[in-house]
């Protein structure tokens, strides 16, 4: 693969200004927010299961708290492996929240009871009450596990919400006019020149496909705007792949009417910004924004 040169520059500007962010200021903000919404995650399972009494009532009416259980093991598992020790456990059912069928649920209960931490959830054993101490300790220490391993997906999506944001206020300020977020599944259903926020594309053989940001441009055309903000290199080939799903499924669609564009931050692989331009999708930078804002106005034209 030949990886143009501008995008070399690119991806190295955007990881040295991604460095740059990572201050103390900003990284214990990052820090902050993480424990707060793993804190916020655990007291829900808590109450959940009355207090891990009753895994598998949690379980039964929503799947996701096996996140947090999962941390409470000795030692914590992901996914894989606890897939690995419950063969019958479904992992979209922690992903996407659903219900988990009772007889499922209490085979995954009993797997995480028998490798309960003990040192930090003991009142299990007798099946006794725990007291606000105990409450607390399995809070804090869960919840900073938890947080550990979050923080860098906490720091991508307060970029990827400035990131959005950016977008947003330079269209308005060149005039562009904001409309409510609705399935897209006409060509006229953005105007030249206006925009959507986080709206949907219907497409032809998977669910409707969210986009961050959709541009009316003229003659019926839509330009669909992924902004993607990336922790890793390893990380940037996710965001990549999402991408390149999203864009064939609307060009299969949609045909050329929908173009997809990627604004990229953070640290990217140079090699997966070429597999985008090499898919024909169009490739802007958050550290410079007059490039896009240049690029509608000459589609507008």
């Amino acid at each position: 693969m030949n990886i143009s040169k501008i995008h070399i520059t690119n991806a190295q500007k955007a990881r040295e200004l991604y460095l740059d962010n990572l201050n103390p200021v900003e990284a214990s903000a990052d820090w902050h927010f993480a424990k707060r919404e793993a804190r916020r995650l655990v007291s829900a399972s808590l109450r959940a299961s009355n207090y891990l009494r009753d895994l598998s009532g949690a379980i039964q009416k929503n799947g996701g708290h096996t996140l947090v259980f999962r941390q409470m093991l000795a030692p914590p598992m992901s996914q894989d492996q606890f897939k690995l020790v419950c063969p019958v456990w479904v992992k979209g059912s922690e992903n996407s929240c659903r219900p988990v069928p009772k007889n499922v649920a209490d085979v995954v209960a009993n797997t995480l009871i028998g490798r309960m931490d003990l040192g930090i959830a003991h009142w299990i054993v007798d099946s006794k009450i725990p007291s606000r101490r105990d409450i607390l300790t399995l809070i804090r220490v869960t919840s900073t596990l938890m947080a550990s391993q979050k923080v860098a997906t906490s720091r991508r999506l307060r970029l990827a919400f400035e990131q959005e944001y950016a977008v947003a206020d330079m269209l308005d300020k060149n005039g562009w006019t904001k409309l409510p977020s609705k399935l897209i599944d006409t060509r006229a259903a953005v105007p030249p020149k206006h925009f959507m926020h986080k709206t949907r594309f219907a497409t032809d053989t998977t669910a409707p496909q969210e986009v961050d940001i959709a541009c009316g441009l003229k003659n019926s055309y839509v330009l669909a705007m992924e902004c993607k903000v990336t922790n890793d290199e390893t990380n940037s080939v996710k965001r990549v792949n999402d991408v390149l799903k999203k864009a064939k499924a609307w060009k299969d669609h949609w045909g050329s009417f929908v173009m997809t564009a990627a604004l990229l931050q953070g640290v990217i692989g140079a090699k997966d910004v070429q597999r985008l331009t090499d898919a024909g999708i169009h490739v802007f930078w958050s550290h410079n924004l007059n490039e896009f804002q240049n690029w509608l106005t000459k589609n507008m034209a």
